[in-house]
């Protein structure tokens, strides 16, 4: 109990405290950020065996509350670039598409979030949920191999 009184004193202390020094209180808790580790298949309705990759939080999970940003690798990367040449006209780098996020996919990536023009898409250079929810991927039909299409469609 009175190491409760204790902690609750300090607490009151050092708030009162920032008040008289103006001082800004502590900033809320943010979530942190969490990488696209993989991607999920989406379904295309209006053509057998042709589904989207899609980043994600987990294999075929379906969440899409991660981001692939600068500095990241592997196939949430791969499948990024795939559809920012395919659906966006965009240049990735000399050798195309490879699995690296660097300055040149960043890059694109501005230039799709301006081309997908929507207030909640901020123009950043950085593929998060709202840009996700908004872009559109490239098809792949496996129903030959995984074969890519060229075709796009959001998801």
């Amino acid at each position: 109990m009175f190491a409760t009184l204790k902690r609750t004193g300090l607490a009151l202390v050092l708030a009162a405290g920032a008040v008289l020094t103006g001082a800004a209180p502590a900033p809320a808790t943010v979530a942190a950020e969490v990488a696209c580790d993989s991607y999920t298949h989406v379904r295309v309705p209006s053509v057998s065996g042709w589904y989207l990759h899609v980043p994600s939080l987990g294999a075929n999970s379906g969440n899409y509350n991660c981001v692939v940003v600068r500095g990241h690798r592997g196939f949430p990367v791969l499948v990024l670039q795939e559809s920012l040449v395919a659906c966006y006209g965009q240049y990735v780098g000399p050798n195309g598409p490879d699995s690296d996020f660097g300055g040149n996919t960043e890059h694109a990536v501005r230039n799709a979030q301006a081309r997908i023009s929507q207030p909640s898409v901020s123009v950043d250079g950085r593929f998060g949920p709202k840009t996700s929810f908004y872009f559109s991927f490239q098809a792949y039909d496996h129903n030959n191999g995984g074969r890519h299409t060229s075709v796009c469609y959001r998801r």
